[in-house]
């Protein structure tokens, strides 16, 4: 096990026990790269802030229920992407995503995307994914995750996450070919 892995697990355990400086630790650690993924998959910054907000409450009331099978990290974003499924399922108007960045640390538009035009190609082009493969896909290229990890967040089986994935990848390329 990964020592940050073993440092998340003591810090919910000494969250459970009460000490709120432990899971303010785990919000500085995840509340940047979890409110990229968000920016990202919901497409709007406002959207994606109120949804992190939500998912770090959930978690912070359910840590009882954090078994460990799993990192925090990945938990934490399954909590996230169930919010964020339900918000887009609501059917509620999008701002399109602007050049505005949601997580400097992780979200990098001037190196990946040299000029507007790009990251507006990409942009579209991103909207044209299903949820599950733009999670699948941010996920992976983003947050690095293994697709066993993709698996747990989205509650599905590795060979899902690989054909979203090969779905997703496919899509893009489509869309930016053209």
């Amino acid at each position: 096990m990964e020592a940050g892995v073993i440092d998340d697990i003591r810090l919910v355990e000494q969250a459970r026990q009460g000490e709120l400086p432990a899971f303010e630790e785990l919000v500085r650690r995840y509340q940047g790269p979890l409110y990229g993924y968000l920016c990202r998959m919901c497409r709007n910054p406002d959207t994606a802030e109120e949804l992190a907000q939500i998912a770090l409450t959930k978690a912070w009331t359910g840590l009882a229920g954090f078994r460990a099978e799993a990192s925090f990290k990945t938990w934490l974003f399954r909590i996230a992407t169930n919010c964020c499924l339900n918000e887009l399922t609501r059917n509620r108007p999008h701002e399109p995503l602007t050049d505005r960045e949601p997580s400097p640390e992780r979200w990098e538009p001037v190196q990946a995307f040299r000029n507007r035009d790009d990251f507006e190609r990409v942009n579209h082009a991103l909207a044209e994914l299903s949820a599950d493969q733009r999670s699948a896909l941010l996920l992976s290229v983003h947050e690095d995750m293994s697709y066993a990890e993709i698996a747990r967040v989205l509650g599905r089986s590795v060979n899902s996450v690989n054909a979203l994935l090969y779905r997703a990848r496919l899509t893009l390329r489509q869309a930016l070919n053209r």
